[in-house]
């Protein structure tokens, strides 16, 4: 066990301070719980161990095309929105894709929504460093890193190479934002893309942005294609209305990595519920895993004593009841496990 005297840590505490500015040398507080902005999805926020993206850090969403990754943005946005009411989330639009009435079906409110649209790579990382230094924002979205494109890329012809130009502007990016988001709390939403790996080495695809990116962020959330279909009669006309998505937790450096959840997404309003993820349905498949919601042979009993008999019978009973599936989700988040590191020999002794 090492000895250090009191006199000479807050000595060294206050030239520290002076030098590199006050709050620079904290002690770390075991206890304290990390503030997150939920993704819309009970079984996502499980899986994060901590109830969703954490603030003031990076989180990024990648998959292939058509899987939901603006949706589940859209989503984080309005909880956002939900917990932060004095505060605005932005949106950098590379793609200029944002329907301002698919995200107020989302539940955003479009009047406390900033709208970005940088025209080069490196009006977004100027941009993004703005957002985040403002204070003002709870969450910054950007949608894409597949669609940045550099100024000097803009400039030359078509045929004329840019090698690892957004690269660069990405790796410049994602510093400033991780050294800068804890100071304001604004979380870091980075919507990411499947490009084909034309090295010839290891997987057919990857994902653009460089290996700054997958450093820098607490969470990366990769989606896959599911197998479910859902399809209901609107107008007399069968439609497709959601898909099941795979939602593989690649990294996590909050709680421990490599789970997978299934998510039903629904792109419209149909007889599962509105646009956006089952919560139902997320509901009763976490109580009956977790012990929240009883089960006794073929009959569920919910948290409001309230007996129903099957699957389908006990989520059409939480559709009705958004209070009891609000229950539902606390128990479940407050069962999620959060690293808590346990005394160790050799740790350090502060004598006088």
């Amino acid at each position: 066990m090492t000895a250090v005297s009191k006199r000479a840590l807050a000595q060294f505490e206050e030239k520290f301070s002076s030098l590199f500015g006050e709050g620079s040398i904290t002690t770390p507080d075991p206890s304290k719980l990390y503030e997150v902005i939920s993704t819309g999805s009970l079984a996502m926020d499980y899986n994060t161990g901590v109830g969703g993206i954490v603030e003031g850090r990076i989180a990024e969403i990648w998959g292939m095309d058509g899987l939901g990754k603006t949706t589940i943005c859209l989503m984080i946005c309005a909880e956002a929105q939900k917990k932060h009411p004095d505060k605005l989330v932005a949106w950098i639009d590379m793609e200029n894709t944002l329907d301002s009435k698919w995200a107020a079906d989302h539940g955003i409110d479009v009047t406390r929504m900033k709208k970005i649209s940088p025209r080069t790579a490196e009006e977004v990382a100027d941009a993004m460093k703005e957002i985040i230094r403002s204070g003002l924002f709870s969450v910054v979205v950007l949608d894409s890193i597949g669609a940045m494109v550099s100024k000097k890329a803009k400039e030359k012809d078509a045929e004329q190479a840019v090698m690892a130009d957004v690269a660069k502007i990405v790796t410049r990016m994602v510093q400033i934002a991780a050294t800068e988001a804890p100071l304001t709390s604004t979380a870091v939403v980075i919507i990411n893309q499947v490009r084909a790996n034309l090295s010839g080495y290891g997987s057919e695809t990857t994902t653009g942005g460089g290996w700054a990116l997958r450093h820098s962020s607490t969470m990366k959330f990769w989606l896959k294609r599911g197998k479910e279909r859902f399809e209901d009669k609107i107008g007399g006309e069968t439609v497709q209305v959601g898909h099941e998505i795979k939602v593989f937790m690649e990294r996590n450096k909050v709680s421990p990595a490599y789970r997978t959840t299934s998510v039903n997404l629904f792109n419209r309003p149909s007889k599962w519920g509105p646009v956006g993820v089952d919560l139902p349905d997320e509901a009763f498949t976490l109580g009956v895993a977790l012990g929240i919601i009883a089960q006794e042979k073929a009959t569920y009993v919910l948290p409001d004593e309230s007996r129903h008999v099957g699957r389908p019978k006990t989520v059409e009973a939480l559709r009705s009841r958004p209070d009891v599936v609000q229950l539902v989700r606390e128990r479940v988040l407050s069962s999620t496990v959060v690293y808590e590191p346990q005394e160790e020999e050799g740790v350090v002794n502060v004598v006088d």
